[in-house]
């Protein structure tokens, strides 16, 4: 059911359409002129406007302008007749949602009106997605709603006040860099430096001094001093990603710091006293390395204060939707491109599968989908990155490797393609797209609404 406000100054086209209308369920007002029409929009609000192009004083054209500052979410609908087909398809490019030519034909009518009304449910659905997504289920840019990420967020609003050492543990992929940003600046430390530092991106040698900093001539090529990142970090937030990766030497130095905040840089003797917090992260198992001899176990319970772990992706599939809605939104802000919809072929396949290279992993993925796939829609071939294989016209294999995993899947991507081509072959027009597939108008029309096409 939808609220229309009918526009007609055609008194009995005017009483004649507010009754069939009301009679299908829908809740109608009918108004004889575009002021009058003004009048009642600017007082509440209507699901479509559905109005007489050709109008004295105030065409339907004019009226939708008008109108659009104070109802930019209706959907206006231009009738019109066959002599003025022309207008109104440049009323279309302005952003009228539709025209119908007179004599109006009723199956067509309706059926606009019900993709209409489709297209405001969803539109309406994806805006309080996008408010869950930023009010509820967002903590700085992570993002979920399952019960363990909701654990996950509250755990950060409980540790971002305190000082203590907090330790990170989960799979590649999985958002430790954006949990420790989120610590940081949710803190009493947020004005001070975040200094962040992946252990594994440095050899041994070049990681001490990176840590620590160095003296002047202590070593080859050391021209002056320089402070360690540790230092830099002095009343802020220090975070030490892929800790499991240091070797002995750095352990012990680490643990020192550890222990009492103190620290000498590489060639000096002199103690350096530091205010800095430390937020840890690894990918290892270190009980693991603690086990075979790889890592220190008292350095272990220094940096495990507050342990965190992150959950895999695969482990929290109800959060999936919402990622990659996420995504979605935030690519296509970035490169400046329209937002594709989501087909459901491609979502079914995108909960169907683990995701071992977790959040990051959609994230690529969603991006290139987006960048080598139509613009309009993303579907099964266009994620490759999750299917493991690109999709080849002509090729039956890929197909279906890719179409989703069970036959009904398989069968709705092929109809789905085979109706978006006649379509296009038929230059938009439905009626011939159904002519080229030899089925009804009728069918045709079942299948653009069954498939939002």
């Amino acid at each position: 059911m939808a609220e229309i406000l009918i526009v007609e100054d055609d008194r009995n086209t005017l009483s004649g359409l507010t009754e069939i209308l009301r009679e299908e369920g829908h809740e109608v007002d009918g108004v004889d002129s575009a002021r009058k029409a003004l009048t009642i929009l600017q007082k509440r609000s209507f699901d479509i406007l559905l109005t007489d192009l050709k109008m004295p004083e105030i065409n339907g054209m004019e009226l939708y302008q008008r109108a659009l500052p104070f109802a930019p979410e209706m959907k206006t609908i231009v009738m019109t007749a066959y002599s003025s087909v022309k207008d109104a398809v440049e009323a279309m490019k302005r952003g009228v949602y539709e025209y119908l030519t007179k004599p109006l034909d009723l199956d067509e009518l309706f059926v606009i009106l019900e993709k209409a009304v489709d297209e405001q449910k969803l539109q309406r659905e994806n805006v309080e997605l996008k408010q869950q997504v930023k009010s509820t289920y967002s903590f700085e840019n992570i993002v979920g709603r399952s019960a363990v990420m909701q654990h996950v967020f509250q755990t950060i609003e409980k540790v971002a006040k305190r000082q203590s050492t907090v330790f990170i543990q989960g799979e590649s992929g999985t958002g430790k860099e954006l949990v420790a940003r989120a610590i940081h600046y949710n803190s009493l430390r947020a004005g001070k430096p975040l200094v962040e530092i992946s252990c594994a991106s440095f050899p041994e040698t070049l990681l001490e001094s990176e840590l620590f900093g160095y003296k002047k001539g202590a070593f080859t090529g050391a021209d002056s001093d320089r402070k360690g990142r540790i230092e830099m970090a002095e009343n802020g937030t220090i975070f030490l990603d892929e800790i499991g990766d240091i070797s002995e030497n750095i352990q012990v130095k680490l643990l020192r710091f550890l222990q009492e905040r103190q620290f000498s840089r590489l060639g000096d003797s002199e103690t350096i006293d530091v205010d800095v917090r430390v937020i840890a992260a690894t990918n290892r198992n270190l009980e693991d390395a603690i086990e075979h001899g790889r890592f220190r176990e008292d350095l272990y319970y220094r940096l495990n204060v507050i342990p965190m772990i992150l959950p895999p992706l695969r482990e929290r599939k109800d959060d999936i939707p919402l990622l990659l809605d996420h995504f979605i939104k935030k690519i296509s802000l970035y490169n400046k491109i329209p937002m594709p919809v989501l087909s459901n072929e491609a979502l079914q396949i995108c909960l169907n599968y683990d995701w071992p290279g977790n959040v990051r992993q959609i994230e690529n993925a969603v991006e290139n989908a987006m960048i080598l796939g139509d613009g309009e829609v993303i579907l099964p071939e266009h994620l490759p990155l999750v299917t493991g294989k690109r999709s080849q016209k002509g090729s039956h294999g890929d197909f279906l490797s890719v179409a989703g995993p069970t036959f009904k899947d398989k069968v709705d991507v092929a109809e789905k393609l085979i109706l978006q081509e006649a379509i296009k072959s038929a230059d938009g027009n439905k009626s011939e797209a159904a002519k080229i597939l030899k089925i009804s108008l009728r069918t045709m029309r079942y299948k653009i609404k069954k498939y939002g096409l």
